[in-house]
């Protein structure tokens, strides 16, 4: 599976990674995109600041919906329009697939997030 090393992780199964600043693009792991099957549909709140905790918007595919947890407190800032049109995209490619781009409004900190390591031995 690939994946970039520098890709922080959600035990809600979210990756984020840094831009600049506190700009992030965010996407969903292989083993979330894995347990959804094939996406159908992808549907992100934009311009609107989310909590942490909260819900980005939601994924849907041909077994289920779910929703994408925000995690930590953000602005959406854009989303990825190539998903809008091919949401099965990130069925392909979960890690080179970003959903959308957030500014988090506090600071975030590393030790909130998971390593690809333990985020791999937390869905053991």
């Amino acid at each position: 599976m690939n994946y970039e090393e520098n890709l922080l992780f959600t035990k809600e199964h979210v990756w984020i990674k840094k831009l600049h600043g506190n700009f992030f693009k965010l996407g969903i792991t292989n083993f979330a995109q894995d347990l959804l099957g094939d996406i159908v549909f992808v549907e992100i709140h934009l311009n609107r600041e989310v909590a942490g905790g909260e819900s980005l918007g939601s994924i849907e595919s041909v077994k289920t919906a779910s929703e994408i947890i925000c995690p930590n407190l953000c602005k959406v800032q854009s989303v990825n329009e190539e998903i809008l049109k091919t949401p099965e995209l990130i069925n392909d490619a979960p890690y080179e697939t970003w959903i959308c781009e957030v500014e988090f409004i506090t600071e975030i900190k590393s030790e909130n997030f998971l390593t690809h390591k333990m985020y791999q031995e937390s869905i053991k």
